[in-house]
């Protein structure tokens, strides 16, 4: 009786290590102030574009050789051992360390960016109520007048810029899709803005959603293949056409 026990003891074990050790880990990495990077991990490039968030699923291994480069060659870049943590997410940070030089540094899924010095470099203008009222009332209707050559008064580029910077602090997909669509949905925006919006996300799916929502929002529509040739796969770009096709 004590064998069979003991049997049934570590088929029980066995099949909760197969379900725990099946399972990858996730590996996310995003700037403090927004610079953009790529990702090696084990001498492997993860993301085909610079950004200031990526995530990496699926691994599997006790640790990983990982290696950050910034775009911006003044930044020197980060070497670091990671440690793998079965079946969950692992997060880290990368930044300015004590010694000027950036560094990965370990957060938690709560964490949120720290960019007070950014926005700070942005202070907002002091308007009255009933002209702000009125200016984001005229902003919104402009957004939403669509003609044969797109909508008309076209975001400032500082205006822009500022949006920008309060999205990219976001630091994951989910939160910074939400606001990229909110902003091409309430403002009109050239092509090239829009593209920019784009790359603030990694995935795909979100690519695509804030295409979408853009469009009728466009100022030059004509221009949209520059929209379109940030999506990577075909489905998703036949996927733009036949949204385009059915709203014209």
């Amino acid at each position: 009786m004590k064998t069979k026990t003991r049997i049934f003891l570590l088929l029980l074990l066995a099949v909760f290590s197969y379900k725990v050790y099946s399972q990858g880990s996730a590996l996310v990495i995003f700037s403090e102030k927004g610079e953009k990077f790529t990702v090696f991990m084990n001498g492997e490039m993860k993301n085909s574009k610079p950004g200031d968030y990526v995530r990496v699923d699926n691994l599997f291994g006790p640790s990983f050789k990982v290696r950050v480069v910034f775009a911006d060659p003044a930044i020197h870049e980060i070497d670091k051992t990671v440690f793998n943590k079965i079946g969950g997410e692992i997060f880290y940070a990368a930044k300015p360390g004590k010694k000027g030089d950036y560094v990965l540094e370990h957060a938690t899924s709560d964490y949120v960016h720290q960019g007070n010095a950014v926005k700070e470099s942005i202070p907002e203008k002091s308007v009255p109520q009933e002209t702000h009222q009125k200016k984001t009332e005229e902003t919104t209707e402009s957004a939403g007048k669509s003609s044969k050559g797109g909508c008309k008064n076209p975001m400032t580029e500082p205006d822009f810029q500022a949006s920008i910077v309060m999205i990219s602090n976001a630091p994951f997909d989910g939160p910074k899709t939400s606001s990229a669509k909110k902003l091409v949905e309430g403002h009109c925006l050239t092509c090239d803005q829009i593209v920019e919006t784009m790359y603030l996300v990694s995935h795909e799916p979100s690519r695509l959603t804030i295409a979408k929502a853009a469009y009728m929002h466009c100022f030059d529509p004509s221009n949209y293949e520059k929209v379109k040739n940030v999506l990577e796969t075909s489905k998703s770009k036949q996927d733009l056409d036949q949204y385009i096709e059915s709203v014209k």
